[in-house]
This record gives structure tokens, C-alpha cells and sequence, in this order.
């Protein structure tokens, strides 16, 4: 077979020896000569990309002028300059011309005002030319109580115009930190909007938990009245502002639940305010703000439950209008509602960017909807605001590079079609078929790979000509149009090397920005592979298992769906925070040419000037193999985890948890040993991320266990890892109980433990089936219990007739947290269509519902059981919302997404509550009522649950409804229309 030819080029434990030809110089034997340059890579086409460009690039606007770290830049009221502000506690002036020679200082806050230290942004009264007011924020040392000021100053009337400091009028102040907001806006009130931050660092979120906190000033939108005074004031709290009178409350506030709004802006027609909200660990916000809104930071990372047992305002959450995740966007910046005249095809698109990565988005808002979203420009820019002229024309400003720049139409030819569809058309082989890369294209192999269902990885750099990667860099630099390959191949007779397939090719190709990566899918002749979509795809393969999935006899089939991930679902591994590209790096290349030894790879690569340096491999890291018995056990895991979880578990990487996973922390650093995890405990009493001595109690071995939501890794792979969970299993149990700084709980789960053991002991020993099926019922009560019994089941420590009740007691388990467990026990192709990989919104909404169809579903199909929960002219439950004019509310691409995702958007009043209970038991429902005697919940079953108040460890609020995430796991397409045409009928 053609992988067979593959597998020549590159052999299993090294790499390929090919040296007579000089396409792999990499696998010389210790008695060949020392191996020579590299040939030239002079044929690989992949360049540019499959996608059109973007529409702008950017060009300098004022070419002359250049500041230290520009921060804001705003128009003066009735004259013809722009004011430009430095973060250094200066702030300049210039004449609006293209040509403009020089900037002329204003004032220098820093040298004049004793301990300023910062100045971030300044606005000119609308009456400016009257009275020749301006507001600055400044300043001074971080973790001062009073250490943020926002000032009146009076501007000269002078040309050149200057600040007097002597003029200042302290207004508001507030705690200086590393989140101070410090955007200045007037209204078209004529009040003046003041952004805070939660004056926090970047981590961990919210220390001062003032998010929620409406009593201070912090992470807020303030909106005060400063052509008035109220007494002790120098200004006045407008009467409408939506906590005047409130007990406790700051009358200045006029939102909140916001991390750090650096900056935001007024429509000019609509009145709308948008505020840019920096994320924590997951998402970029842009909110549009209203009166009193609450934005959840930080029991919310906008829709991201952060942390969900902390005290909440006064309002419900409102969502983010949009939000990025940090594969594309990781420090939004605020930009604004464009209405010049220059770019005409902009008028009334609302444009803001991404200080880290430098993109430009825009969007039209139209009848409440953001229509029109799209990509506009993806530059190198430290986009830290935008300015704008009297005729409405925006500026860019740089921080690093302090210019400032302007969006222009993008010049660049369109060679979108000339980016190669298949392997054969990108260069990087002479014969696809036969498996022989081109000439400079080198192999490599590295010391841990990550899970990829079964698949084994064959891997290559093609750098152009006979450049190479700058390793006295961090991260490495790499030269443009550089290129990673790997090829997965999949036996399908498992253990049969002889039957392995190529099923994907997967590039990381440096644009000389980013790393974009592609996939290519192999036909089933394996003579070549095809580009795949964007949005990835979806294919079945047969395998002959050696042993089924069910412990079967050898030879049984199964199905197995293999997952060709999207572009976006790469750029959440591969991205700049994770430090692209992954495995290419000294921890992975760190090892021996076992056919050249005692040469290292690291030294080969500099010798063939993959490298441009020698770098020894004695004293570097090296990362042990995962599955390699005779490595430590301690480096195993912890090699295991850096390749699968740690490019999302790590600081700024995505993870929404602050567990950091990467290699090289102490565990002690890790956030996991003892740490109560912030996702759920999917009812495991008394869980921790890792419980050190005890794997049923760890939530990290739990979701490695399990199918479905939840299931760790998130992206790369939808089989579970048994080896890989094996070893999790091991390393948790032999850590010691100490390691944990907290031991609540500690020996209410050993006694749990030992009591699961007895019974695995019993039913070892059983003999009779009603015995058997009576034990393997108590340990699938709990969730601790299903993973003992799990792991006795995979070391084949029960007797083999169990296998049958185990296996059907578990998967037809009423409790998701154990069926889950289970599904891997399912073929495939039997297995539950689980939402986000097969249920295809444009899909359901596409096809035609039937009223009647959907009637029934909802009040008489069993396994829908709508009206369990739902009431609908007087027929149903009221456990959820009353349905009875939901048509008016919501239109069917809402109540699709309603469905499809219940935990998106919920009503306070139906906010799950979380008990845990002193014997143990979590209980879950809707809170009735609480007082000094007892919590009484409200179950999915409509039964009351009544609490002694002193048997309730803690009462937590769930970002989770009642209502199953995937509800719509055994509809068919057809079924949901139905019920959707019905629901949307109710008017």
C-alpha cells in the first residue's frame, strides 16, 4: 500500500534514510560522513492562502510624526488640531494635515503633578470653545486606594495650545491597578462617561471581587454631570442614573460586570454606546451597553461561567453582542461607528480590533441584529485605540510603534485560486502516490505525541531555499512560507501495520504573521488528498478490532467518525499564547538518532541548517514518551498532559479553568492538586481537578474517562485513550494525599473509596447473578464508584461473564455523569449524535415544519418530554418558562439555539442552584426559597426538596439550566423543525 511507501521515507523509531538522495539527510548511520547542507527548497507552492484577501490594509497617516507609546487621540472641538496622548504622562497637539511636520507638547502631567505616572485618556467638554475645558485620566502608583483621577484642566487659547496645571479640578478618583479602564467619553446627554476596571492584574480574575460589587466604583460604566455640583462634589449624579437612592449603591454608576472596558465609543446617529471588554482566559467581548445592564465579570467571562458561587448584582447578566475566542482575539479594542466620507462602502459599519493580534473586524447593527460581520484587515499593529477628525474619519493608533495609521483599500491580488487544492499541487513531493517528498523537504520525529484516535504521525519542515529557523529568538523565528507536514494513518485491522491508511495531511504554513493551518483528505486509492473545507468535515471508516470495543472476540468491525478539524479548531491549539507551532520546539526535538548514535536530532537539524545554531542536547528539556513503560511515571504524565491539554490549560491559552498543565511548572504550580474545580463536578462528592492519592475523586481523570460534553481533550480526537487514561489513573493514585493544601473532605472520600474497593472485592468474588447485578448497581450510584468499577473492567480484573451486565448497566444508566462513562463501550456508529458535531443549525432551520408533528412531540412523544417542564395553555409542568406566546418572543433560529444550547441564555428566575449536602449528596433544582431553617430546591421532577439549613455545606448558583444540554440527541433533523414550527406558532 501506498502508506507502506510512506512509512519507507520515514521510519517508525528515527528518521528516513534516504541520504543516497539527499532528500532526508537526517538518518546517516554513526559510520557515514557528518551530514551536509541541505539541498534548496525551491519548489513548494504554498504561498498566500485559499481565501480571498482581506479588504484594507493599513498606510501611516501622519508620516512625520512619531510618539513613545500612544495611547488616545481626539479632535479639539472648534479648532483644526488633533491632541495626542502619551502613556508616559504627556500629551501633544498637531495641526490636522497629511504633512504635517511636528507635534507641539501640551503638557507634561508626569513632570508637573507630583507621583503621576501614566496618563490614558482625555475628552474636550462639548462646549469647548466656549470655555475650553478638557478631561484627562491619569496615574499613579498601581494598588492606591485613590490612585486613578479623573481631572478638569482649561486648555490655553493659544497656537500652539498648552495646559496649565495650575487649573486642575480634582472630579472622581478611584484604585489604580493593572485594570483601570480610563476611557473618557461625552454622551449625547451631555454627560460624561467614565470606564473602570476591577483595578485587578491579569490573574487571577477580580481579587477585590468588585465585579458584581455596585457599592464601589470599580468595573463599571460611570455617567456623571460635571456642568453641575452636588455639595462635597465637583460635579453632580444625574437623577436618572439607574442606582440613585439604592442602599449601599454608587449613584454614579450606570453599568457593570465588566473585567477592564479600555475603550468605548458613541454612535453618533443612534446614540448607541459599545464598550470593548479585555477577557480573561477565553473570550473578547464588545458589549452594547444599557442602563443599569450587568455583564457578569467575574461570576461571568461573558458567556463562560468563571466563577458561579459568587455573590451577584442587583440585575441580571446580558450577553456580550459579540465575543471572540482567543484562537483569533485575545485584547479587544473599542473602536467606533464609521460616517465619513472616505471610505464610502463603510458608512455605518461599526469597526474595532485586537491589540495582540492586530485584526480588524467590522458589523453593521440593524433592528437589534449585528448583520454583516466580517474580517476586515489583519495587520501587525499594537491597536490600542482609535481617534477621529471633525469629519468623522477614524485613525489607528500603534503603541509600540507609536504612529498612526489609517485603514486603505487592499492592493493585493486576489491569488486565492492558485493556492494548491491537493498535496500534488503544493511542491512539498515528487510523487504523492509513492510517498517521496521533494528535494529539501527534511523528516523529523519528536518524543511525545498527542492522542489522534488510533492514528499514528509522520512529520516534515519545508523551509524555502536553504533558510533557517532563528533559535537565539523567543518563541523561534521562522523564515516566510516555512511549512510543517504531518500525515495520519489509521490501521484499519488495528495492529495490522500493513493495513494503515494516510487519512489526513495537515499544514501549518507561516504567512509571515501567523501560522494558518489546512487539511488534506486522502482518497481511498492513496493517490492523493484534497483540501478540506474551512469549516472541516466528517468521515466513517470500518476498523476490524483485535479485540472489539466491547472486549469482544477478534475480527469484530466497528465504525469509527473521524474528525477533520476546521481551521478555527486548529487555531485553538496553534495559536500565538500556546507558542506556535506546537512540537517543533527543544522539549520535543531533543532526542536521539537511534540509527546515527551518539549524534542528537537537535544537532542534525543545525548541521543540515534546519537550525541556524548547534544546540546540545545535554542539559536541555527533553519530554518523555507517554506510552513508553520503562519511563518515569511521574514525566510520563506530565509529558502526556503538555501534548494534550497544555496549549489550552495554560495562562492567556483558552482554558477556562486556571489549571496550567504545561511541563515545565512544579506541580505545586499547577492549580490542580486539591482545587475545586470551576466547571462542574459532574457529582462527584467533595471533587478536585487532581486529588492527590485518589483518581475517582479527580475531575481531570473523570473527563478523560467519559464521551460526550465535557470529555478532555476538547478538540484533536473523540476516542477515548485507554493507555492514556490508564496512566492518569496511575500517577493520581501514588501522589501523596499531602500534596493537597486543602484536606476538607479528605476522609469522608477515603471512607467512600475503601467502601467502593469492598464492593469491587465482592463482586470479584460473586456468585450469583442477582449478587452481581445488586453490587454493580451500588457502585454505578455514585460517579466515584462508576470510575473504580471502570478501571477494574479495563485491567480485566472481574470475571469475563460480567462483562455483558457491566456493560448494560452502565450504558443504559439514567444518570448522564455514568452513561457517558459507558458510550465508549457503544460501536460508533450506534453511539448518541451528540450536539456540535452533527446537528447542523442551517440544516434544521432549512427544512419545513409541521404544526400538528411538532404538537405531538411536545405533549406526547416520551423520550422529547417538553410538557415535563413546560406549561402551554394550562397543559404541562411550570419547572421552566411558560411557553404560551413563545412565538412572539423568539424567532425559530432563536428557539433552535434555545435548545440546542439551554446554559446559553437563562433567566435569573431559572438559575439551578447546586447543594451539597454534609452526608455527601449533591442536589440540584431551582431555588424556592431560603431562610435560617431550611433551602427548599425545586427538582427536573417538579418534587420539592426541603434542606435542613445546617445540613447544606454550600449552595452554589449553576450557570446550567434544568433543561438537558442535549435534548436534541435522539431527533431527527426533521423532528426538531417540527417542533420548532409548532413553538413559533404560538403567538
Amino acid at each position: 500500500m501506498v502508506t507502506n511507501q510512506f512509512r519507507r521515507c520515514v521510519v517508525s523509531s528515527s528518521l528516513a534514510i534516504i541520504a543516497m538522495v539527499l532528500l532526508n539527510p537526517l538518518s546517516a548511520r554513526e559510520d557515514s560522513p557528518r551530514p551536509q547542507q541541505r539541498p534548496a527548497l525551491t519548489t513548494s507552492r504554498v504561498v498566500g492562502s485559499p481565501e480571498p484577501p482581506l479588504p484594507y490594509v493599513t498606510e501611516r497617516a501622519f508620516p512625520a510624526l512619531k510618539f513613545n507609546n500612544v495611547l488616545d487621540l481626539v479632535a479639539a472641538p472648534g479648532t483644526d488640531r488633533l491632541f495626542v496622548v502619551e502613556q508616559s504622562g504627556k500629551i501633544f497637539s498637531f495641526v490636522d494635515q497629511p504633512d504635517v511636520s511636528k507635534a507641539d507638547l501640551v503638557v507634561d502631567l508626569a513632570a508637573q503633578i507630583p507621583g503621576v505616572r501614566d496618563s490614558y485618556a482625555l475628552a474636550f467638554h462639548p462646549d469647548f470653545k466656549r470655555n475650553r475645558y478638557c478631561y484627562i485620566c491619569y496615574l499613579e502608583a498601581p494598588d492606591l486606594p485613590e490612585g486613578t483621577h479623573v481631572s478638569r484642566f482649561q486648555v490655553s487659547d493659544t497656537n500652539p495650545p498648552t495646559i496649565d496645571v495650575s487649573t486642575e479640578t480634582p472630579l472622581i478618583t478611584w484604585r489604580s491597578g493593572g485594570h483601570n479602564g480610563c476611557c473618557l467619553k461625552f454622551g449625547p446627554d451631555g454627560y460624561l462617561y467614565i470606564s473602570t476596571g476591577d483595578a485587578g492584574p491579569a490573574n487571577p480574575p477580580d481579587i477585590f471581587k468588585t465585579g458584581q460589587d455596585i457599592s464601589d466604583l470599580l468595573s463599571s460604566i460611570l455617567r456623571i454631570d460635571v456642568d453641575h455640583a452636588d455639595e462635597g462634589r465637583n460635579y453632580r449624579i444625574p437623577a436618572d442614573n439607574p442606582f440613585v437612592g439604592q442602599p449601599n449603591a454608587r449613584g454614579e454608576v450606570w453599568c457593570y460586570g465588566l473585567r477592564n472596558p479600555w475603550r468605548m465609543s458613541f454612535d453618533q446617529k443612534t446614540g448607541d454606546l459599545w464598550v470593548g471588554d479585555v477577557g480573561w482566559e477565553l473570550w473578547e467581548m464588545l458589549f452594547r451597553i444599557e442602563r443599569g445592564g450587568n455583564y457578569g465579570w467575574a461570576v461571568m467571562e461573558g458567556r463562560q461561567s468563571t466563577h458561579p458561587e459568587w455573590p451577584r448584582g442587583p440585575s441580571p447578566f446580558l450577553p456580550p453582542v459579540i465575543d471572540h475566542s482567543h484562537n483569533e482575539s485575545s485584547s479587544i479594542t473599542e473602536g467606533l461607528t464609521y460616517y465619513g466620507s472616505r471610505l464610502k462602502e463603510l458608512q455605518g459599519v461599526h469597526i474595532y480590533s485586537d491589540y495582540d493580534t492586530g485584526k480588524f473586524w467590522g458589523f453593521r447593527y440593524e433592528n437589534g441584529r449585528v448583520v454583516d460581520h466580517r474580517e476586515l484587515a489583519d495587520t501587525t499593529h499594537r491597536v490600542v485605540g482609535f481617534g477621529e477628525d471633525h469629519s468623522g474619519e477614524f485613525y489607528i493608533l500603534d503603541h509600540t510603534a507609536g504612529t498612526i495609521h489609517r485603514l486603505v483599500p487592499n492592493p493585493q491580488e486576489d491569488l486565492s485560486k492558485s493556492f494548491p487544492r491537493s498535496l500534488k499541487e503544493t511542491g512539498l513531493f515528487t510523487s504523492v502516490k509513492e510517498g517521496k517528498v521533494a528535494s529539501g523537504v527534511v523528516a523529523y520525529s519528536i518524543n511525545a505525541e498527542s492522542w489522534a484516535d488510533y492514528a499514528t504521525a509522520e512529520r516534515w519542515i519545508a523551509i524555502p531555499d536553504q533558510l533557517a529557523v532563528t533559535t537565539t529568538t523567543t518563541p523561534w523565528t521562522y523564515p516566510l512560507n516555512t511549512v510543517l507536514v504531518k500525515t495520519l494513518s489509521l490501521e484499519l485491522k488495528s495492529g495490522d501495520p500493513s493495513s494503515r491508511k494516510a487519512i489526513e495531511t495537515q499544514l501549518l504554513h507561516f504567512d509571515g504573521i501567523e501560522w494558518m493551518p489546512y487539511t488534506y483528505q486522502w482518497n481511498d486509492e492513496q493517490t492523493d488528498a484534497t483540501l478540506v473545507a474551512a469549516a472541516g468535515a466528517e468521515r466513517v471508516f470500518t476498523i476490524v478490532d483485535s479485540k472489539g470495543a466491547n472486549d469482544s472476540e477478534e475480527g469484530t468491525t466497528r465504525q469509527q467518525t473521524w474528525r477533520f478539524a476546521g481551521r478555527a479548531e486548529c487555531q485553538r491549539c496553534h495559536n500565538r499564547w500556546s507558542g506556535p507551532p506546537l512540537a517543533f520546539d527543544i522539549p520535543q526535538l531533543n532526542k536521539a538518532d537511534r540509527d546515527r548514535s551518539p549524534s542528537s536530532q537537535l544537532q542534525t537539524l543545525a548541521a543540515i541548517g534546519i537550525l541556524d545554531r548547534t544546540i546540545p542536547s545535554e542539559g536541555q528539556p527533553e519530554l518523555a514518551n507517554p506510552y513508553d513503560v520503562n519511563a518515569g511515571l511521574d514525566s510520563r504524565a506530565r509529558a502526556y498532559l503538555q501534548v494534550n491539554c497544555a496549549h489550552c490549560h495554560r495562562m492567556h491559552a483558552g482554558g477556562a479553568v486556571l489549571s496550567q498543565m504545561h511541563y515545565d511548572l512544579t506541580l505545586d504550580k499547577t492549580n490542580m492538586l486539591g482545587v475545586r474545580p470551576t466547571q462542574g463536578t459532574f457529582g462527584i462528592h467533595g471533587a478536585q481537578v487532581i486529588a492527590p492519592g485518589n483518581p475517582y475523586r479527580s475531575v481531570l481523570y473523570y473527563r478523560m474517562s467519559k464521551l460526550g460534553g465535557g470529555r478532555m481533550p476538547y478538540i484533536g480526537s473523540s476516542e477515548p485513550d485507554r493507555a492514556g487514561i490508564q496512566l492518569i489513573h496511575d500517577w493520581i493514585e501514588q501522589l501523596s494525599p499531602d500534596l493537597a493544601p486543602d484536606q476538607t473532605g479528605h476522609e469522608a472520600a477515603l471512607k467512600q473509596k475503601q467502601d467502593d474497593s469492598e464492593a469491587i472485592n465482592r463482586l470479584r468474588q460473586s456468585s450469583t447473578a442477582t449478587r452481581e447485578t445488586a453490587l454493580v448497581d451500588q457502585l454505578l450510584s455514585t460517579t466515584g464508584g462508576t470510575l473504580m468499577l471502570l478501571n477494574a473492567f479495563d485491567r480485566h480484573e472481574l470475571p469475563r461473564e460480567l462483562t455483558p451486565l457491566v456493560i448494560e448497566r452502565g450504558t443504559m444508566h439514567p444518570d448522564a455523569s455514568v452513561r457517558d462513562l459507558f458510550e465508549r463501550f457503544v460501536s460508533p456508529d450506534q453511539r448518541v449524535k451528540r450536539l456540535g458535531s452533527v446537528i447542523e443549525p442551517r440544516q434544521i432551520l432549512s427544512l419545513t415544519g409541521d404544526v400538528h408533528r411538532g404538537r405531538q412531540l411536545f405533549f406526547e412523544t416520551a423520550s422529547v418530554n417538553c410538557k415535563n417542564c413546560h406549561r402551554i395553555e394550562k397543559m404541562g409542568k411550570e419547572i421552566g418558562p411558560e411557553l404560551t406566546t413563545i412565538g412572539k418572543k423568539h424567532s425559530r433560529e432563536q428557539l433552535l439555539e434555545s435548545l440546542m444550547e439551554p446554559s446559553k441564555r437563562i433567566d435569573p428566575k431559572y438559575v439551578t442552584y447546586l447543594a451539597e449536602t454534609a452526608d455527601g449528596r449533591l442536589v440540584t433544582g431551582l431555588l424556592i426559597s431560603r431562610d435560617d431553617r431550611e433551602v427548599v430546591l425545586k427538582d427536573a421532577q417538579d418534587q420539592e426538596i426541603r434542606l435542613p439549613v445546617a445540613d447544606v455545606e454550600q449552595l452554589v448558583p449553576q450557570q446550567q439550566s434544568l433543561m438537558p444540554d442535549l435534548l436534541l440527541r435522539d431527533m431527527t433533523a426533521q423532528q426538531v423543525a417540527d417542533l420548532l414550527e409548532y413553538l413559533g406558532s404560538l403567538k
